[in-house]
């Protein structure tokens, strides 16, 4: 098999997500840019140099439309729900002619892919925000040990090291847990709304609806040679996520994050 490049990897995916808006498009659902594929399309038009993965969000309602809909000859869907292997709460959208090969997680080998996070709603009254946070947190707090997540230097080391020996429940018991959460306060409904399924900005994700997803249309804004729906309040969003999101990180920290190599089959 062939190892792929960081740019290599950047081409599959922007054809998987060229693939994903086609199909979007003609199925009418709302979907937009996320987190770093976001930060890429404000700052770089396009992606973080550095970066090897794709993020995009939907609303709960679309997100579930997607998973009973989506069909490719080429690529393949994978949720926790559908695939008895899946070890994380949200979707992925893979390329079914490369491999992966990942280096401190037990998750599956499946291939280049681009990640899919629902969008849900949050309770409204500030203590009951933390109450359902911190469960959503907990949650994945024990998917990431089942998932035998250990990054060196985190605070955690030790208990995660621990609660391995004890608890010995698949992740795909805890990503279906937290769906299951995640969907107790409707999108469509709620004042606050934000993705429930990831644990490094999960605590940030709350914002007002109508701050981030006010307008009826997405703002179409580019990203490589597609123009592709993002939120109209990216601003609040990517500030809250990340801060002053426009500024470079140093230069020992412009390198990718996710712990995977990448082969063409």
């Amino acid at each position: 098999m062939k190892k792929l490049t960081t740019k290599e990897i950047q081409n599959l995916e922007l054809a998987i997500l060229r693939a994903f808006d086609r199909f979007a498009k003609e199925e009418h659902l709302r979907w937009y840019l996320a987190g770093g594929t976001l930060i890429g399309a404000v700052r770089h038009q396009g992606f973080i140099p550095w970066d090897d993965d794709i993020d995009i969000m939907m609303p709960r309602e679309d997100y579930e439309k997607m998973l009973k809909t989506f069909r490719h000859e080429r690529y393949r869907l994978s949720e926790c729900r559908n695939n008895p292997e899946a070890a994380i709460p949200f979707a992925q959208i893979y390329d079914t002619q490369t491999f992966l090969k990942w280096k401190k997680v037990k998750d599956p080998d499946l291939g280049v892919f681009i990640d899919i996070f629902p969008i849900d709603g949050y309770p409204e009254n500030e203590f009951a925000a933390k109450i359902h946070t911190r469960r959503l947190w907990l949650l994945r707090f024990m998917n990431n040990i089942a998932r035998k997540k250990l990054l060196r230097g985190e605070k955690y080391m030790v208990l995660k090291r621990i609660l391995m020996l004890l608890f010995r429940k698949s992740p795909n018991t805890y990503a279906v847990r937290i769906n299951r959460l995640g969907m107790k306060y409707p999108f469509r409904s709620s004042r606050f709304v934000g993705v429930t399924g990831t644990t490094d900005h999960l605590f940030k994700e709350r914002n007002l609806k109508e701050a981030v997803f006010a307008e009826p249309d997405p703002l179409l804004l580019p990203f490589e040679d597609l123009m592709l729906p993002c939120p109209p309040g990216y601003d609040v969003y990517l500030t809250h996520l990340f801060g002053n999101y426009m500024q470079l990180p140093p230069e020992e920290k412009q390198v990718s994050v996710h712990g995977f190599t990448a082969y063409e089959k």
